[in-house]
């Protein structure tokens, strides 16, 4: 099901930090119009760890809405408690999304029972909506080991794979020997995308591909077609644009090129700040020249 390149779609907020319906449906098309192969909301740049219930649910429903079918929609529905992440998944499997990945729990330190008896109970309180297992130590502290990702899916069968977001290509290798055919396993990381393609992974979680959907588009198209060569090329290029949009503080360029572009998703959501204007001259002169404006 996860397969090609699948923007992490950010949320656009008013500046009292409210959900900007209309912003988020003429976002989405966009990303679908530019020919990305799925959707991710509410993820690290969907800002999803800072909203509340309600307003992950009035996302999950506009993104699922506007998609129409079109593309597949894996949500991000993990949480800090078993509760609000069953309860958020439910709400994704109510409205129609075609998966939800869940982040290990964060915050407190959690063993591998813990973990197993986390997913577990996600597994069991929605069993028809296929479910991915999300893997960020650097944002949440805790990891999944292997060898766990191997006992979940082998006990859930609703399990189909997990979205790797360690910028580990080490690990990547052993979640994709460890699950083997019939499993997704994704890269969440622009970085990686030509040697985790090459591995075996199916796609890309992709922060750039929510700005330049072209850009990660080529990448995948070239790695498809077996042209490694460009691919390469595009690695490196993709790379580059990665790096100018780390040009200011966290999450809040993306917001910023894209309104370059003329795509208004308003802003960010407190404490995550907007761009001096200094961050934003050096963020525009970053991209005029990679020609990207």
């Amino acid at each position: 099901m996860i397969h090609g390149v699948i923007p992490a779609v950010l949320t656009p907020f008013t500046m009292n930090g409210e959900v900007k319906e209309k912003g988020l449906r003429h976002y989405v098309n966009f990303l679908i119009e530019k020919g990305v192969h799925g959707l991710f909301p509410l993820g690290t740049n969907g800002s999803g760890p800072l909203m509340s219930v309600e307003d992950r649910k009035k996302v999950i429903t506009i993104v699922v809405e506007e998609t129409n079918n079109r593309i597949p929609v894996i949500v991000h529905t993990g949480a800090i408690s078993t509760a609000e992440t069953i309860e958020v998944t439910n709400h994704a499997a109510r409205v129609g999304a075609s998966a939800a990945a869940i982040v290990t729990p964060w915050y407190f330190p959690h063993d591998d029972i813990s973990l197993e008896l986390h997913f577990s109970a996600v597994a069991e309180a929605v069993p028809n909506l296929p479910l991915y297992l999300y893997n960020i130590p650097g944002n949440a502290k805790n990891e999944l080991k292997p060898k766990l990702v191997r006992k979940l899916v082998e006990k859930h069968s609703n399990i189909k794979g997990i979205k790797d977001s360690s910028k580990d290509l080490s690990r990547l290798q052993d979640y994709i020997w460890t699950l083997g055919d019939g499993y997704d396993v994704v890269v969440g990381t622009d970085a990686l995308v030509y040697p985790a393609l090459a591995m075996g992974a199916t796609g890309v979680v992709s922060a750039v591909g929510n700005c330049f959907p072209e850009v990660m588009v080529e990448l995948y198209d070239a790695c498809q077609s077996g042209d490694m060569a460009k691919a390469k090329e595009l690695q490196y290029r993709a790379n580059q644009v990665r790096d100018v949009l780390k040009l200011g503080s966290y999450i809040t360029p993306y917001y910023e090129a894209l309104k370059l572009r003329g795509i208004d998703v308003g802003e960010v959501k407190l404490p995550l700040r907007p761009l001096t204007e200094t961050e934003k001259g050096n963020l525009k002169l970053g991209l005029e020249k990679l020609n990207l404006l």
